[in-house]
């Protein structure tokens, strides 16, 4: 087996992203849960590459986390922090009065949505981790970001409209 190191393919951003405000676009969204068990909405960001500023193309990840004692705002959210919901909703500039039947179908309308972020660091079981401490509306709403690769284009919703394909007979063919 033959192999050349090749740095254009080398892995990027392992280390921590620094603190600040970072202009993202939203890749996904959608409930998880840790290795313990603790279920949390997680909302993955990528800084946008068509505005000037550090770190472009790196990942941030959000993370709402289901609330110990949740209000009834909270349990119509699955239990998540109705509070942080809306304030993502906000940023994303979802509609106002939106209803949605499932938070699926909340987390499947922020795909490809615009925000800003505020990233702190903490320290939790002696490491030290990249949050999101704030979001907000992007002041750059003109968004141009070119994803790396289509791999990376978070998938349209199916929007269930289905058209009639005319048939096509042997002799509309060019072949």
């Amino acid at each position: 087996m033959a192999y050349s190191v090749n740095y254009d393919e080398a892995a990027e951003g392992s280390e921590l992203i620094p603190e600040g405000e970072y202009e993202c676009i939203i890749k996904y969204a959608g409930e998880n849960a840790t290795k313990g068990g603790t279920a949390y909405m997680g909302v993955t960001l990528i800084v946008r590459n068509d505005i000037d500023q550090p770190c472009q193309n790196r990942y941030i990840w959000h993370n709402i986390w289901q609330k110990k004692e949740p209000t009834p705002a909270d349990v119509a959210c699955s239990g998540y922090s109705s509070k942080q919901i809306n304030a993502v909703s906000k940023a994303a500039k979802l509609p106002n009065g939106k209803s949605y039947d499932s938070l699926a179908d909340w987390a499947d309308d922020l795909k490809n949505k615009i925000v800003r972020v505020t990233v702190e660091h903490d320290e939790y079981n002696g490491k030290t981790n990249a949050r999101v401490k704030w979001v907000n509306e992007s002041k750059c709403p003109d968004c141009q970001h070119k994803w790396k690769s289509i791999a990376d284009v978070p998938p349209e919703k199916p929007n269930n409209k289905f058209q009639e394909v005319p048939a096509i007979s042997d002799d509309d063919l060019p072949f």
